[in-house]
């Protein structure tokens, strides 16, 4: 019995988290599209860029926000984190007490 609710589980998770990855493509997508929708508008207003209106400021803040998560959930969904790089550094071995005359 507790083989077949581990199966279940598993199948539950990897499902959930199938869905998780399409909603965070579908939204990255909107983001793209109101993000390249919203440069337009902005270089097609004529306003000097030290005038820039607080709500055009606080529009591209809220897409910068939404985007980091989008890429934050994408890559917990994705499992992107868990992956630690690997150490391609040369180990360096530190000799104390050496005397460069002898040498």
């Amino acid at each position: 019995m507790k083989q077949k609710n581990k199966i279940d589980i598993q199948k539950i998770k990897k499902d959930v988290n199938e869905k998780h990855i399409k909603f965070y493509d579908k939204t990255l997508s909107l983001l793209e599209f109101i993000l390249d929708e919203y440069s337009k508008e902005l270089t097609r207003a004529d306003i000097e860029f030290l005038e820039m209106p607080k709500n055009s400021i606080a529009t591209i803040d809220f897409l910068i926000n939404s985007i980091g998560r989008v890429q934050k959930g994408h890559r917990l969904a994705l499992g992107l984190d868990n992956d630690l790089p690997e150490n391609i550094e040369p180990v360096i071995n530190i000799v104390e007490g050496l005397c460069e005359e002898k040498i």
